[in-house]
């Protein structure tokens, strides 16, 4: 549903005040459908009607301008202004009027064998050439066309009603507000609006309003914005726009536009737009708009805070957000800061109350240089309330929870070197990130939990997908040999053109990609597939770099591919070029190389960010057990850490572990004595994989394609 078609120029500064604005152009695909479920019940009640068919002995109500969408002959009698009673006996069977009619209303229409004849002519006599293109293709028979599906129909119908609506052709209602007037049809108004069906279906005076002009309190800006949505379920402007379109549907109870706006927001959420979303969802008292821009502001909490914005977030807001356990933080210190930064807001007014917010920092978190810069703050110098707040914390004996999201990376599968390190050998196990940890300098670290194993044994050169929040894991190999290759179960789809490995696929807007792989020449490919379930499959611009063993996400609406081999010299040698792909033009654009080669490593997206792990190099014949990260946003790589030993050929996905996971004893902190974990999160490379974080035993269904229930 979002976006309709990508985004436009704008004119005008953008959020940061130094790049347009985007634009959008929206459309909802139900608009159709509900519109005339809308137009058929009113119908049915005689509600709106100014149309009254005679056919034969039986007469039909029913409004005007849907006939006029799809009949010449109806659309001519709204030019010119003859509405009420009609008699079409001379031009059309019974049959074939209610023919014409169903069309009208349903894009579809019902008749027995043999009659197609007769439903011909009576469309052509009515001036319905639609209805006649479908009655020829269904022939004789009447079997089920080959065209437009009766949704595409309803339309097609909706679009010539808006050619009349813009050429106030049968227009039965003005609107007049400060000094203009707007012009459009009571029914269609009625079937895109459940402001204006109440207005004129309820028996209110409005209901009953002659040919004069109707005064109304609304806002031109408003009634540009809902007269055109009625008939074309569209709506287009920036963000900030569609904001005021989304407060607009809520005034005027328009839910279809409502629906449209929020997804379309949710969707495009920044930092600074989280805040405006939170604002408005209190407002309104939205309560699942305001836990998604909630849960975004969690996750992406050190730009919420460096917004401009955040020192007007609301006492209650603050306190819920650094209260979380899922607020993302690469330390505590950030949280602390961001506390410091809403209370020198006005620190006269908020003083009293933070005490309150600074209970919600987790000092035992903190080290000792973290603690140092706390100190160093103001605030919190000693003596004073505060200060004794801040020993207190750090000097208490309970445990104190660790900050962790509830979207996690996991890992699964794979193959490296046994601990010996005189051997490979495939890997059963499944591990989350708990934390992403800033270290000593330069140096970062990532702290691992072990989630689980596969039930079946070990797994490499699998498929991994997430599917309402369910790991599956789909085929790959449990040893080396040439047999070993496991059975996957999967939706039919069209083939590939040729038989391909160590191809990337993802899915995009319910359709499966898939782009590289060697073909039975062993020669890396360029190509990029479009596999439609149950469709056929389209060949799209291909890749700006041949590769293979490379990996392949969706991340904004564009296809990121990073990594793989390519063919050099005779030879198999690291790709590390990078490219992006954009549905829209149908084009690659390169983006930043890869710092360090990824042949057959594991890809995820988390926050905003693309994650490669793992793999080895061509080159070097060396595995690593490194974690980079794309920000799209800063066109840049960055090295985040590393996995718990060094591994190939493994899969990664990203799922919402339970709190009950999440926050189990072994997440908890110990006494400030310690400064160590309960279950300590190693360092990576210091202990083997089997002593790592804590088992949590998911469960396994029987299945070909076996999944952890979260």
């Amino acid at each position: 549903m979002w976006p309709g078609e990508g985004p436009e120029p704008a004119e005008g500064p953008g959020e940061e005040g130094n790049t347009p604005e985007p634009r959008w152009k929206l459309r909802s695909e139900c608009h159709a459908r509900q519109f005339f479920e809308a137009a058929l019940e009113l119908r049915g009640q005689g509600q709106l009607v100014d149309m009254t068919v005679m056919a034969g002995t039986q007469w039909y109500q029913a409004h005007g301008v849907v006939l006029a969408a799809v009949s010449a002959f109806f659309c001519q009698r709204l030019v010119c202004g003859a509405a009420g009673e009609v008699d079409v006996s001379p031009l059309a069977t019974p049959r074939g009027w209610e023919a014409v009619l169903d069309f009208a209303y349903t894009g579809a229409f019902t008749a027995m064998p043999g009659t197609a004849g007769e439903l011909v002519a009576a469309a052509q006599a009515l001036g319905a050439p639609r209805v006649v293109e479908i009655c020829r293709r269904m022939g004789d028979g009447l079997e089920g066309p080959e065209g437009r599906s009766p949704d595409e129909e309803q339309w097609e119908t909706l679009q010539g009603m808006e050619e009349l609506f813009r050429a106030g052709v049968g227009c039965d209602l003005a609107l007049t507000t400060e000094g203009e007037t707007f012009r459009a049809h009571r029914v269609a108004l009625s079937c895109g609006c459940e402001y204006f069906r109440a207005m004129f279906c309820s028996g209110m005076r409005e209901a009953r309003q002659g040919a004069d002009p109707l005064p109304t309190l609304m806002a031109p800006t408003d009634l540009r914005l809902l007269l055109p949505f009625a008939y074309s379920g569209t709506v287009a402007g920036s963000w900030a726009e569609l904001l005021g379109a989304a407060e607009t549907a809520l005034q005027y109870q328009a839910s279809g536009l409502l629906a449209l706006c929020l997804e379309a927001l949710q969707r495009a959420l920044s930092p600074a737009r989280s805040l405006d979303l939170l604002a408005f969802a209190r407002a309104y008292d939205l309560r699942s708009l305001g836990t998604a821009a909630q849960a975004y502001a969690l996750a992406n909490f050190d730009g919420v805070a460096r917004c401009p914005g955040f020192p007007a977030l609301p006492l209650a807001e603050l306190l819920a957000l650094l209260g979380s356990d899922e607020l993302y933080v690469a330390s505590e210190v950030e949280a602390f800061e961001a506390a410091l930064r809403w209370l020198d807001a006005d620190r006269t007014c908020r003083l009293p109350h933070a005490e309150a917010i600074l209970a919600r920092v987790r000092f035992s978190l903190m080290g000792t240089w973290e603690l140092r810069r706390v100190r160093a703050a103001d605030l919190l110098a000693p003596p004073g309330r505060l200060y004794q707040l801040l020993v207190a914390a750090v000097a208490d004996e309970g445990p104190c929870r660790v900050r962790t999201p509830a979207a996690a990376l996991v890992i699964c599968g794979g193959e490296g070197l046994a601990p010996s390190l005189a051997t490979r050998r495939p890997t059963r196990e499944l591990w989350f990130a708990h934390r992403f940890r800033s270290g000593v300098g330069l140096v970062k670290q990532v702290e691992w939990r072990r989630l689980g194993q596969f039930p079946d044994g070990p797994r490499f050169r699998h498929a991994a997908a997430v599917l309402g929040n369910m790991l599956y894991v789909l085929g790959g190999k449990h040893y080396y040999g040439v047999r070993d290759t496991l059975a996957t179960a999967f939706r039919p789809c069209s083939p590939l053109p040729a038989p391909l490995c160590g191809h990337a696929a993802c899915t995009l807007d319910g359709a499966i990609y898939v782009s590289g792989g060697c073909d039975g020449s062993s020669e890396c490919r360029t190509w990029l597939l479009r596999l439609c379930p149950g469709g056929p499959s389209a060949q799209l611009a291909p890749m700006l770099e041949e590769r293979a063993g490379h990996i392949m996400e969706a991340l904004g609406e564009r296809l990121y591919v990073a990594g793989g081999l390519r063919w050099h010299d005779g030879g198999y040698t690291d790709q590390l070029a990078c490219e992006v792909y954009s549905p829209g033009p149908d084009a690659w654009v390169r983006l930043s190389p890869l710092p360090q080669a990824h042949v057959g490593g594991a890809s995820a997206v988390l926050q905003g960010e693309l994650y490669v792990l793992g793999g080895y190099s061509q080159e070097t014949y060396r595995d690593t057990h490194l974690v980079h990260a794309y920000q799209p946003a800063q066109g840049r790589w960055l090295m985040l850490g590393t996995l718990p030993q060094a591994c190939a050929d493994l899969r990664a996905c990203v799922l919402l572990l339970p709190p009950a996971l999440r926050g189990d004893p072994a997440c908890l902190m110990p006494p400030h004595g310690t400064r160590q974990p309960l279950a300590p999160p190693h360092r990576m490379g210091t202990l083997p994989p089997t002593e790592w974080g804590t088992p949590l035993s998911p469960t396994w269904d029987k299945n070909p394609a076996s999944d952890i229930p979260l």
